[in-house]
């Protein structure tokens, strides 16, 4: 969302690759599937409509498959995708004594794969072991079971309990698969166990899986290691044995005065470019439904303002709390990946806390657009508010929402900063619930000030709406922020 406002730099960029990548799009995968199904004229119904012929993902994109591999280096060498296809119909991609043209137009097998690689499809459909190879019933053995993960693996603080589902998998043709047990083996560290498992011995039907957890609780600084072990009737492996392994860490803080020094500040400042945040997107939106256009220069230039300001204050020159007191989001206790869908965003560094809080901002920002006005970017409003009547309700409804979640994120906020250092520290969203729901009930009331709604969207307006959703919407959205801010959720 921040490059949106470099008003300037996008639209240089986007003029740029106007020029150098639209004619290309023309020609973008969707083009190498339709000539595929066209020159062997496959059918919808067929087993081979689907990406995975060349692709391992079977909805594709991604890494190829062996057959996929192929046609690739014909187009590396500039020739079209209807003639790397059938320049590569007498070559046997999967090894298994069948042509490509062959199985694809004699068998309607899959020429990427034979019984020994089959398993490398992600995402196939239930059924696909009966089209791999010519003449070849299934792939698959009449009894045979999966277990998986292969590997599992655990990082957790002291004091914390983690756990991974083990999903035990009937992968057979036509039998049956017996469990007799399952276990951690002897010599396993003790801060592995095993729960929410079925009683064993088991049987598993065709097709059909259960599932055991492995759970690891380190009680102190610890490398811990152990085997999980399944043991079944399957002839080829009646034991599958899995390696567990375990870090436990101890979590090093801050004094808590020095974090809740740092804390308050960064949730001030935080609040505040919230509010800001909120503001400009919401007016600019409104101005679109009520028939206004956006002044997006306008709007830029305040969230670029106020996006600087946030990174001065956190972790850059005017930053008189946390930078002074040489805290880190680790010592803040900070988890160091964001949350929500800023996932890819690392948290080592103040400044890259500041790019995990505005990202956040941005999607809450999108939720609490499409939950008023019914959109959200990239999109402008594509409705107009049908009278004047309606156009001031869409405005009571959109500054509804922002007043709920400035007071909400204050007050759980507030809470939070207060909880740092308490000897019995609360559970903030249950010590302000009366704080809230005023909140909420503000917001929600604005639709009883409704004289018209004509051409209004956003979540009063859908098939089946909700009369508390403005306010369930902004309590949501402000302890996603509040929760993102304090550290509260991984």
């Amino acid at each position: 969302m921040r490059t949106m406002l470099k008003a300037a730099t996008v639209s240089a960029s986007i003029a740029l690759f106007a020029v150098l990548a639209i004619p290309s799009a023309s020609q973008a995968r969707p083009s190498y599937f339709d000539n595929f199904v066209t020159l062997y004229g496959v059918q919808e119904s067929d087993d081979l409509h689907a990406c995975g012929v060349c692709h391992f993902l079977w909805t594709g994109t991604g890494g190829r498959n062996l057959f996929g591999q192929a046609v690739e280096q014909q187009l590396y060498i500039g020739k079209t995708i209807t003639q790397s296809l059938t320049d590569i119909e007498t070559f046997d991609s999967d090894s298994d004594g069948f042509t490509n043209v062959d199985e694809i137009l004699t068998y309607m097998t899959l020429p990427g794969y034979d019984c020994s690689n089959f398993q490398d499809a992600v995402g196939a459909p239930l059924g696909y072991d009966t089209y791999i190879t010519p003449l070849v019933p299934t792939c698959l053995e009449p009894l045979d079971i999966d277990v998986s993960p292969g590997t599992i693996g655990f990082v957790a603080d002291v004091g914390e309990v983690v756990s991974t589902t083990v999903t035990i998998r009937n992968n057979g043709s036509s039998d049956p698969v017996m469990v007799t047990d399952y276990q951690l083996l002897p010599g396993s560290d003790p801060t592995f166990s095993l729960a929410n498992g079925p009683t064993p011995p088991f049987s598993i039907p065709l097709g059909g899986s259960e599932t055991v957890d492995v759970v690891f609780a380190p009680p102190a600084l610890t490398l811990a290691s152990g085997t999980f072990r399944v043991s079944s009737d399957d002839p080829d492996e009646p034991d599958i044995d899995i390696p567990v392994s375990g870090l436990g860490l101890v979590e090093v803080l801050g004094p808590p005065a020095d974090r809740e020094a740092c804390l308050s500040d960064v949730d001030k400042n935080f609040r505040r470019y919230s509010k800001t945040h909120f503001k400009e997107w919401s007016r600019c939106y409104v101005d679109e439904v009520t028939g206004v256009a956006c002044d997006t220069g306008r709007r830029d230039l305040k969230l670029l303002k106020a996006e600087a300001k946030l990174r001065s204050k956190i972790g850059g020159e005017k930053d008189r709390k946390c930078e002074a007191l040489f805290l880190t989001p680790s010592l803040l206790g900070i988890p160091e990946t964001c949350g929500g869908s800023c996932d890819s965003i690392s948290v080592n560094t103040m400044s890259e806390y500041v790019d995990c809080l505005i990202c956040r901002q941005d999607e809450a920002m999108n939720q609490a657009l499409i939950d008023s006005l019914g959109t959200a970017p990239p999109d402008l409003p594509g409705n107009t508010a049908g009278t004047v009547d309606a156009a001031k309700c869409q405005k009571k409804l959109s500054k509804g929402i922002q007043k709920a979640l400035k007071g909400i994120h204050k007050s759980l906020g507030t809470c939070e900063v207060s909880n740092i250092q308490a000897v019995s520290p609360v559970d903030c969203p249950t010590a302000v619930a009366a704080d809230i729901g005023k909140f909420q009930s503000k917001a929600d009331s604005q639709i009883d000030a409704c004289k018209d709604t004509t051409g209004l969207l956003g979540c009063h307006f859908e098939m089946s709406p909700v009369p508390t959703c403005l306010g369930d919407s902004a309590l949501s959205i402000a302890t996603d922020l509040v929760d993102q801010a304090f550290g509260l959720s991984e």
